[in-house]
């Protein structure tokens, strides 16, 4: 399936799509997130979905990136966690994660687990690097071989470093599942299959 290329303001479908368009995702999550939450986003190809569905309301909420690089985000959002703690803050970290960008630093779960942090790890399952794809079409080089993800097994991959892990098909799944996951004692790695999509860059 090729990845849509971005378009404002994005609206949903008329029906439930399947699988989920990121702005569907993102409306999901939109309906069940704390006002107190801290976001971690890592989801470079939905970044624009993403502050459409999910914006920053209060300062130290969201941390993102400022550059191009991958893999920060996993552990990123276990810094927050452990600094909040530290501080004695009680909050929810929600950090939206692409699956490409879930393989550079995964190990950083197990310490997310060990100290049981109030992490959901909501890991958008799209089969591919959808950013460096983009970043192809800017340079008109497409085809670019490595750049899909077949044949992961991330729940199964999250339950062996010892978190809990969920998979998410439709937006009631998600809300379902965030729910469960803000009522566990540690951090939750939940899969969300979603639709490629292009982020609109140049």
């Amino acid at each position: 399936m090729a990845p849509k290329p971005l378009s404002w303001p994005h609206q949903l479908p008329a029906s439930p799509s399947s699988p989920l368009t990121p702005a569907e995702a993102y409306a999901a999550l939109s309906d069940v997130r704390p006002p107190d939450a801290a976001i971690v986003n890592e989801s470079t190809s939905t970044m624009a979905v993403h502050a459409e569905w999910l914006p920053t309301v209060r300062s130290g909420s969201f941390f993102t990136t400022a550059s191009g690089g991958i893999g920060w985000g996993v552990p990123g959002a276990v810094g927050v966690a452990l600094g909040d703690r530290a501080e004695g803050v009680q909050r929810t970290v929600i950090a939206t994660i692409g699956d490409g960008s879930f393989q550079y630093s995964l190990q950083a779960i197990w310490t997310a687990a060990q100290h049981k942090l109030p992490i959901v790890f909501v890991v958008f399952r799209n089969g591919e690097y959808s950013i460096l794809k983009s970043f192809a079409e800017l340079e008109e080089a497409p085809g670019v071989p490595g750049l899909d993800l077949s044949g992961l097994d991330i729940a199964s991959v999250a339950k062996g470093f010892g978190c809990r892990a969920a998979h998410a098909d439709t937006a009631e799944d998600i809300r379902t599942q965030f729910k469960l996951a803000t009522e566990a004692d540690g951090p939750t790695v939940n899969v969300v299959k979603t639709q490629p999509q292009y982020a609109k860059l140049g």
